[in-house]
């Protein structure tokens, strides 16, 4: 399968041979279900944010799996390393495929269709809003970000309770 993956550090575009890992068998949860706990997965080519992110939700009991490109994900998600997760926090400026690109290729497979995908970035601009909502991403994070708001953004789009419990 390493054989359908561009060598070294090579922009690709989303083809047959990235978007046709996903559809080959061995994507786990191909119904959109899992039994387990719910997962997130992060990819952001950045170490710090990919280690802040696995923390803050280790803390409450959520796993993470992380990735610092959308390759990197999308082999692991095609070799069944992974489950498909209920949520993506995806970086937009990533190497070899952008968040973009990523995106597209996760909404245009039927496993992902219950997944939440929510763009990270440093761009806040009104196109980048609109490309994201666009590849189907639910929310948009600018970067710099606060934990607590990503923690409160994943808690609301996974309906997960506030730790403070339901507040009237």
């Amino acid at each position: 399968m390493s054989s359908l993956m561009p060598p070294g550090d090579q922009p690709v575009a989303p083809s047959a041979a990235t978007t046709g890992l996903l559809s080959m068998p061995g994507v786990p949860r191909a119904n959109g279900l899992h039994s387990g706990p719910r997962s997130i997965m992060v990819i952001d080519d950045s170490l710090a944010v990919r280690k802040v992110i696995e923390a803050s939700f280790a803390r409450i009991g959520l796993p993470v799996s992380a990735y610092p490109d959308g390759i990197a994900a999308i082999q692991a998600l095609s070799r069944g390393e992974v489950e498909v997760p209920d949520l993506v926090l995806l970086d937009i400026e990533l190497p070899k495929m952008d968040g973009y690109q990523v995106a597209g290729i996760l909404r245009n497979n039927d496993a992902f269709r219950n997944t939440i995908v929510i763009m990270l970035t440093s761009h806040d601009g009104m196109v980048d809003r609109v490309r994201s909502r666009i590849v189907g991403a639910r929310d948009f994070i600018s970067k710099p970000f606060r934990v607590s708001h990503v923690v409160s953004i994943v808690r609301t789009h996974l309906r997960l309770p506030s730790p403070d419990g339901p507040s009237r």
